[in-house]
């Protein structure tokens, strides 16, 4: 190298005069790169081997150089595995094909949306049409959102992370949908639905090792298909109706039972208390019956004669009574123009105990 950087400087020396005006202080002569490379063009001379090894092997080396940002993981992998995790900052890796690196944002909230959004992997209604657990078709669309959790098993456990998730979220929503009916997925149930599915989508995940953890589950539209709408709106109304009649039967009822009921008890009291009452009387009149059988047994005649004017006292109460008896009183009926109720009394001989006997 030294004697052709010579030789060149000698041809392009017009004469003594310049070389010596080139020349500097300790008599060595000045180069000059421009003209160095200028020459090796127009001659067409190409520079040593090793010398473009040098720089074919720096640029090498220095390719393995690469910036990882906050939002970041680097994920290094060494012959094709993984090897080792870097975060954020310049860092340095073997250059290809030794090592690699892979970089996955573990901080973006990714979504989807399925039966109503774009996307390659979106199929439309055949992915959202769905059966319920009343063997009813529906049509649900709803959104996942999700992040990624550990971005080792996100790059290097699963093939397709994205697909995964979104065939297993539509999975899950199936699998949850076919537990409700279409009644309360199309009302109350939406809450519901959203929660078991995100928890159901999760669990899969976790299964699968994909990395990913799930943020939320939204039902964005529920309905029925087209075909059937209009039978599914007569079905609505019959089921409306029908509920309709219930509910009127039901307050009937509410109304008329308990009127029913308080009349049944009423009627039970009453019963109650007029046996109570009869009993009483019942009672009552024999143990007075019973008094008036010891005093008959006592004294009969003046027992006799008592009930009969008690008797007579309370069927003609405030009246005035006379009792004639004996030859008194029949003398006293013809004075009234009354015939005698019984005939005259003619003394007659009391029968004898012989006649008596027979």
């Amino acid at each position: 190298m030294p004697m052709d950087w010579e030789e060149w400087q000698k041809k392009r020396q017009k004469g003594p005069t310049n070389s010596r005006k080139k020349e500097s202080g300790n008599g060595s002569p000045s180069p000059n790169l421009d003209g160095f490379l200028n020459k090796i063009k127009k001659s067409g001379s190409r520079p040593p081997v090793w010398i473009l090894g040098v720089i074919v092997i720096a640029f090498w080396l220095l390719s393995g150089f690469f910036s990882v940002e906050p939002y970041e993981r680097g994920l290094i992998k060494r012959f094709g595995k993984y090897h080792a995790s870097v975060e954020e900052g310049l860092r340095y890796h073997w250059p290809w094909p030794i090592e690699s690196v892979v970089k996955v944002n573990f901080t973006q909230t990714r979504q989807f949306d399925v039966g109503g959004g774009s996307g390659p992997n979106n199929k439309g209604l055949d992915e959202a049409t769905m059966l319920t657990n009343d063997e009813n078709i529906v049509n649900v669309q709803f959104v996942v959102q999700y992040k990624v959790d550990n971005p080792v098993a996100y790059a290097f456990h699963i093939l397709d992370p994205e697909k995964t998730i979104r065939d297993a979220s539509i999975s899950a929503m199936r699998e949850v949908i076919g537990r409700n009916t279409i009644y309360g997925a199309l009302t109350d149930k939406r809450a519901s639905i959203q929660e078991d599915t995100r928890e159901t989508l999760q669990a899969m995940m976790e299964k699968y090792g994909t990395g990913l953890v799930v943020n939320n589950v939204e039902l964005q539209d529920v309905h029925v298909p087209n075909d059937v709408i209009q039978a599914f709106k007569d079905v609505t109304s019959a089921r409306e109706d029908s509920e309709r009649f219930i509910n009127e039967a039901r307050g009937y009822r509410n109304n008329k039972l308990p009127e029913a009921e308080a009349k049944a008890y009423s009627m039970i009291a009453q019963a109650q208390a007029y046996k109570a009452e009869r009993t009483n009387i019942a009672k009552g009149d024999a143990a007075r019956f019973n008094s008036l059988l010891v005093e008959y047994r006592k004294a009969p005649e003046v027992t006799r004669q008592r009930l009969i004017l008690e008797t007579m006292d309370n069927v003609l109460p405030g009246v005035d009574k006379y009792f004639l008896t004996g030859q008194a009183g029949n003398q006293v009926l013809p004075l009234l123009g009354l015939n005698p109720l019984v005939q005259p009394f003619t003394s007659t001989p009391a029968p004898s105990s012989t006649e008596q006997s027979k």
